[in-house]
This record gives structure tokens, C-alpha cells and sequence, in this order.
């Protein structure tokens, strides 16, 4: 089905979202100019709009495009960013529109030397006229801006107005002083001062305001049509009236995706298992944590969640839109000159963060420790897990841990369910591989939750997937205890003194499963593995058809269960558990533009079911005779006991008479 919206990264999915709202500001700008008004916006006046509510307040920010520092410079060759693109944006000017809560609500970019008007006021003539025009074109400019972000506010919501706007940069300030007839016009209140920084807004003496957080720019879910992709800026989005989970622009967009071709493409094919889908959102959002009302929301941001809570380091960065390449520190006190696969290393070094309570907790290695849970009555959900760990049920780091609580769920709930003849719990090692699973990968400290849950298994974990890290690939590590702290090392950089017994062993591999070349594993589990949305599965998962071992994996939505049905099918002629809830899946929830279906990582889990190979009924074969050259076989259509349809070079069953004549003939030419 076309609702796949993981096909479009969520990155992509904002930057679009920017594209197509610029387009519209480009053309409603050219538009203007069309009808001459250029008189600074004097004559445009300020349409009936209402008061924004929400914020009383909008802040014109300025952020001026400069070559990348030093340190990043040699981090963006390492990880193979093209430096050149660079150079077409330095000396640029971003202009950008939010309210006081950091919600963005357009742009416009000023090309290079159009932000900063030159020439100076004792200078008369031409150069003060150039000066003038220029300065002209820039206040108009901005005031076109803030008009545009009222009529059609990017982040989406009915057209608003602020009633007093804050200029964070001096320079654009003073211009629009001087226009504060044309600012006027659109029914702004311009403050006195402007800002320094973009700090905390404090008190404004105009309107009273009491001093607000510190600002932090907000990244929303941008909704927009699941046909034509419009977003909500430019029309008013209806859900589906059947099953609420679909948004469409259009009665239009509504009958396109109804008809599609194939049948099971359509809207109309999937409404009614859509609404069930959509009902199964309040089991999802049922978790013990105090802030689950919050991150369970339709319009959760993720990104605003993480800033007020400062996870904005460690391996919170993975879980950003802002963040995302094989290495995350771009301090200036790194070296960068080491080897690769130790600076990758460095980025685990504080893995869960600001957190440093729980830290604490997860990464001791003392003796006195939580005794293990019973494997006869393992832990099922998230309140026992939190109360056998001593973790507080406010804190965000089980979002984190979901992924090696799933696989402890996998191995103490599902597979003994599913594969008794197994006998999994009694086995003493285990080899698993994880399949693509790239975020995974950069979380390796978690991992060690498996051998505090079931420490009588020693682990072995196979990261295979071609998005790792290129300089890991067949590079192997260790978590193991120095000392009383869990620490991840590289076996031919570290030493071996100071080491604990226990240890989990952890290598990469930067390859399709297919093309994997190791022994069999004794279960395999993949974390978000969208098998629509890669051509790579039609081979891996004939792969795992052969070997015929355990394989689960674990589905952000239901949606996307049941769509890997049709590829398991396809490329092996299996099929699919039922998917049903994982009870360790993150509480984090997933926002989508374009449907309202619950997302949550590793929210669904189901397991491969391998085609049997049947055996064909056997068929006789009936073995050539040796028999003399010069021996005349009868004709095929003589005897009633040889078949009609016989090939001529197919050889004939003999009657006991017939073989009796033939060897009396052949005894007659000897003699």
C-alpha cells in the first residue's frame, strides 16, 4: 500500500515541507510586485486577521551563512561531505519567523551582500541613493515576509497575527524603525530594543509579559495530503470519514485514492482494517511512565521533548532530526587525527546522556546488583522490568532500552511459545544476528541489559546491514567490565588489564544478510525492517529460508506487519505470525504527516514462518537394458502393453514373452 510513510525520511518530510512553503512565498511575492505594490507594503494594509492566542509575540531571527570551523572541516571529509556545496551559501542571510514558543512559521533567504545595504550617510549623491534603494528592498522584503507567515503560517493552524514582534538582530531592528509606518500596517507592535541573543525572551516593559523559557527553536509534525502531498499551509486537511487514520487536501485527492489500481493499492481495499489499526492506539498509549499523556499525544514532538529535557547528547542524538552521521561529536577538544575506529568509540563514552542517575544504575558492574529475574515467570512489561532495575517510572530512559528488552521478551516469551523444540532458555551462548538495524548498532552500551537479565548466557551479536558505519565494518568489540564500570572496547586497541569475566561480544558487518558469510546463528531479530521499502529482502529472506532459523522482527505499526506479509510471499512463499503488541516498545511515539495511525519504535513483533518443503511423489524410472546393437525392437504400436505416446528414443518395457524371444534370437546369431 502507497500509505507506507516511512518510504519519505522524516528529514525529508520537513525539508519539503520548507521547499513547498517557500515556493508559495516566492509566488505570492511576485505576485504583489505584478500589482505595483512596492511602496514598502504601505498600501497592502493587513487583511482582518486574529490575534495568535497561543503566542503574543513573533520573533524575526537572522542567521548569516559562514565557511564551516576548522574542526568541522575535517570531520565533514572524513564522513564524505562534498565542502564545495559550501561555498555557493557563505555570505547568505536566513531570515526566519517563529512565535515565542519557537514554532517556525516561514523564511526567506537574502542573497550575499543584500542583508548588509551598504554605504555611508556622509557620502551624497549616488552612493547614498544606492544606499536608500537598497535598505528599501530590505524592509520590504521582511515585511512581505511577516505578512506571508500570517496569511500561511508554515507550521500549519488558521491564519494569526502577533501583536507585538521582536527583531533579534540590531541592524534589521533600525531598518524597521525606519518603516514603522509600513509596520504599523500590519497591525504590529514593534518593541523598542532589540534582542541581544536568543536567550530567554524576559519581561517586555511594552507588554507586560513575564519572562518565558529559554528559547528553542520547535520542529512539529507538518501534516499534509497523502495524495498530492499538500501541506496544511496551503489548504485545510480532512481525515477520512470512514476511518479517521487518512488525511486528503480534496474530495479529488479522497476518489484518486479510493479507485487505485491494483485493488490492494486503494484506500477502499484497507479503510476498514485502517480504523482497526487506529483503535488499537489507546492499548499502545497505555503505559506506567508519568509523562505518557505527554510523548502518546496525535502531535507529539519529539524534538521538543528531547530540548526540555536536554537529551541533546549521548544516545538521545540518534533519536534527532538535527544529528544524523556515523559521528556524533564535533567538539573542538577532539582529536581527529587518531584512528576512526577509536573516535567512533568516543561517541559511547556517555551513552544515556544527562541522565547521570540512571547511568549510574545501568552501567555498575558491583556484585550487588539485582539478582536475575526467574526465567520460569520472566518480566513481561514495563512496571516490573522498571521496579526489578530500580529505575523511576518519570524517567525517559526506557526508550532507549526498548530494544534489548525486546529481544529479552523474544527470547524468554516467544521463542519457548513458538519453537519449544528449541530449548532456548537452557542453552549457555548464544549467537544472534541483528539485521539492519543502524541504530541499534550506535547504542551498543544498552545491549548489556542482556547479561544482567539472563547472566548464565554468554552473547555473541552479529550487526549486519548496509547502512553501518563503513569504518566498522568486520571490526569487532567488547562490552565487559573494568573495574566496577561498564566500559565497550576494541579488542586490537585495548589492553586486558582490569577486566571482568563477563563480557558480550559485538562485531559489524556493512553488508546485505544475503551476502553474509558466517556460522548459523541461533536467532535472528531485525528492528524496523520495512521489507516494502528494499529490494535487498527478496534475497535475504530466501536466505533465512534456508536456514530455517528463528527470525523476529519488530514493526513500528501494524500497517507495516501486514505489508511484509506480501513480500514474504513473494520472495519465499511463507507467511507471517500475527503480529501482535510488544510490551517493552518505546513510549516515544512516531508522528506522520499524513495519517494519525499510532507509530511507536518497535511497537508491533512478529515472527518468519518457513515454507515446508514437500516431497514429490516418486515416480518409477525404468533403467535402459544393455542389449545387442544388431537386436530389432518391435515397432511402439505392435503390442498392446507398449504406451502410444512413447517417444521414439525412450526405451520400451518388455513383455516376459517378448525378452524370452529376443534372448533366444540373440543365442541363434552367436551360434
Amino acid at each position: 500500500m502507497e500509505l507506507m510513510s516511512r518510504s519519505c525520511d522524516q528529514r525529508m518530510e520537513f525539508c519539503e515541507a520548507m521547499a513547498q512553503w517557500y515556493r508559495n512565498y516566492e509566488a505570492a511575492m511576485k505576485a504583489s510586485q505584478q500589482k505595483g505594490l512596492r511602496n514598502k507594503g504601505r498600501s497592502q494594509g493587513c487583511p482582518k486577521l486574529p490575534l495568535d492566542r497561543s503566542s503574543a509575540h513573533w520573533l524575526l531571527h537572522r542567521l548569516d551563512c559562514a565557511s564551516p570551523p576548522p574542526e568541522a572541516q575535517s570531520w565533514f571529509s572524513r564522513v564524505h561531505v562534498d565542502q564545495a556545496e559550501f561555498k555557493h551559501h557563505v555570505g547568505q542571510t536566513l531570515l526566519m519567523v517563529t512565535d515565542a514558543s519557537g514554532l517556525p512559521l516561514g523564511f526567506d533567504i537574502i542573497a550575499a551582500g543584500r542583508a548588509n545595504p551598504k554605504g555611508r550617510a556622509t557620502v551624497k549623491g549616488a552612493n547614498q541613493k544606492a544606499k536608500d534603494d537598497g535598505e528599501g528592498k530590505m524592509a520590504e522584503r521582511i515585511l512581505g515576509l511577516l505578512r506571508h507567515c500570517m496569511e500561511a503560517p508554515m507550521s500549519g493552524g488558521s491564519p494569526r497575527r502577533p501583536q507585538i514582534l521582536r527583531v533579534l538582530d540590531r541592524k534589521l531592528h533600525k531598518l524597521l524603525r525606519g518603516s514603522v509606518d509600513a509596520v504599523s500596517a500590519l497591525r504590529l507592535t514593534l518593541t523598542s530594543h532589540a534582542a541581544d541573543d536568543w536567550g530567554a525572551a524576559g519581561p517586555d516593559p511594552e507588554s507586560g509579559d513575564r519572562a518565558s523559557a529559554p528559547f528553542a527553536l520547535r520542529w512539529p509534525v507538518m501534516r499534509h495530503c497523502h495524495v498530492c502531498k499538500r501541506y496544511s499551509f496551503c489548504c485545510q486537511l480532512r481525515p477520512c470519514p470512514q476511518c479517521n487514520a487518512v488525511l486528503y487536501c480534496s474530495d479529488r485527492c479522497a476518489e484518486i485514492d479510493q479507485s487505485r489500481c491494483p485493488e490492494d493499492s486503494s484506500h477502499k481495499y484497507w479503510c476498514k482494517s485502517l480504523a482497526q489499526y487506529l483503535r488499537h492506539g489507546a492499548e499502545l498509549a497505555n503505559l506506567p511512565f508519568s509523562y505518557a499523556a505527554e510523548v502518546t499525544g496525535e502531535d507529539f514532538e519529539m524534538e521538543r521533548f528531547l530540548s526540555q529535557n536536554r537529551l541533546d547528547h549521548g544516545y538521545w542524538v540518534h533519536w534527532s532530526l538535527l544529528v544524523r552521521s556515523p559521528n556524533f561529536l564535533l567538539h573542538s577538544d577532539m582529536d581527529y587525527s587518531g584512528e576512526i575506529t577509536s573516535s567512533w568509540l568516543t561517541g559511547h563514552t556517555d551513552p544515556y546522556g544527562p541522565l547521570k542517575a540512571e547511568s549510574d544504575i545501568l552501567l555498575a558492574c558491583s556484585a550487588k546488583g539485582p539478582r536475575a529475574p526467574n526465567l520460569t515467570s520472566p518480566l513481561v512489561c514495563w512496571t516490573q522490568y522498571c521496579k526489578w532495575r530500580g529505575l523511576s517510572l518519570s524517567s525517559p530512559v526506557v526508550a532507549l532500552l526498548s530494544s534489548p528488552l525486546s529481544i529479552y521478551y523474544i527470547m524468554t516469551t516467544l521463542v519457548p511459545r513458538d519453537f519449544p523444540e528449541l530449548n532456548i532458555l537452557k542453552k549457555k551462548s548464544l549467537k544472534i544476528h541483528i539485521i539492519e538495524s543502524n541504530r541499534e548498532f550506535q547504542s551498543l552500551m544498552v545491549f548489556w541489559e542482556l547479561a544482567m537479565l539472563l547472566p548464565h548466557v554468554t552473547f555473541e551479536l552479529l550487526f549486519i546491514g548496509e547502512g553501518l558505519p563503513q569504518e566498522c565494518d568486520e571490526q569487532q568489540f567488547l562490552l565487559q567490565q573494568k573495574g566496577d564500570r561498564l566500559t565497550l572496547v576494541c579488542p586490537s586497541l585495548a589492553h586486558d588489564e582490569g577486566t571482568g569475566k563477563r563480557s558480550i561480544r559485538v562485531k559489524g558487518y556493512r553488508r546485505a544478510y544475503h551476502m553474509l558469510q558466517a556460522p548459523k546463528p541461533d536467532l535472528v531479530i531485525g528492528f524496523r525492517p520495512a521489507f516494502r521499502l528494499h529490494d535487498f529482502w527478496l534475497s535475504t529472506l530466501p536466505r533465512l529460508q534456508s536456514l530455517k532459523v528463528p527470525a523476529y522482527f519488530c514493526e513500528d505499526n501494524e500497517l507495516s506487519c501486514v505489508c511484509s506479509q506480501q513480500v514474504m510471499g513473494a520472495a519465499t512463499g511463507g507467511a507471517l505470525s500475527s503480529p501482535h503488541i510488544n510490551p517493552f516498545h518505546s513510549p516515544l511515539r512516531v508522528t506522520r504527516g499524513d495519517n494519525t495511525l499510532p507509530w511507536y519504535s518497535n511497537a508491533f513483533v512478529f515472527h518468519l514462518i518457513y515454507k515446508t518443503a514437500t516431497c514429490p511423489q516418486r515416480v518409477p524410472v525404468v533403467r535402459p537394458r544393455l542389449c545387442d546393437p544388431a537386436q530389432q525392437l518391435p515397432p511402439a504400436n505392435q503390442k498392446a502393453g507398449v504406451r502410444q505416446n512413447s517417444p521414439p528414443d525412450a526405451p520400451s518395457k518388455m513383455t516376459r514373452k517378448e525378452r524370452k524371444q529376443a534372448a533366444r534370437s540373440v543365442l541363434r546369431k552367436r551360434k
